[in-house]
């Protein structure tokens, strides 16, 4: 009884974010000002006790194309702009998070492929989850990840991050999660 209940609370919240989604890509559809490279998608992975579902989008950041990734030279680098909400569902206490930060994305010339890294300012509602006292409610979200990206298409990918406080707090055990990510780019 107690399985079934938890599978129904997993299916709800999902319905929840997919619809979150649908209005997020209707939003960033109908934005005005000049086409910027935008995206949005769903995570959902597990990892250290937890299993995790997010909403995301990205956009390109022309400030920071300018003046990070063309000042120190990187070709074939592009500055955007992560804005994710997400939950951490635990056996014992769920967490839900905002994370907004810079990512630098690599594409081989030509290619579809490409590679994130980022890091996140990262807000949880509880440091108290599912047995880890994660020291307090600020935290640092960072990612590596792969995915394939055609411009326009659906995208498929795989992410590897990890949150912790950066040792800001006493505590600092951190969170590490696998997650497989499918979005749309506009």
């Amino acid at each position: 009884m107690v399985h079934c209940k938890r599978a129904k609370s997993a299916v709800q919240k999902l319905a929840v974010l997919l619809s979150l989604f649908i209005v997020m890509s209707a939003a960033h559809g109908q934005m005005a000002g000049p086409t910027l490279a935008q995206e949005s998608g769903v995570r959902a992975g597990s990892g250290d006790d937890f299993d995790n579902i997010e909403i995301y989008t990205r956009w390109d950041s022309e400030w920071l194309q300018t003046e990070v990734i063309e000042r120190i030279s990187l070709a074939d680098w592009r500055a955007r702009w992560d804005l994710t909400a997400g939950y951490w569902d635990g056996s014992v206490d769920d967490n839900g998070f905002l994370a907004l930060g810079p990512v630098a994305e690599w594409r081989a010339p030509g290619a579809d492929w490409r590679v994130s890294l980022g890091v996140q300012p990262t807000l949880i509602s509880s440091h108290n989850g599912n047995g880890k006292d994660l020291g307090g409610p600020f935290q640092f979200t960072s990612h590596l990840g792969v995915a394939w990206a055609p411009p326009g298409a659906l995208i498929l990918g795989l992410r590897i991050q990890h949150t912790s406080n950066a040792g800001i707090y006493d505590n600092n055990p951190g969170v590490d999660i696998v997650s497989a990510e499918v979005g749309y780019a506009f």
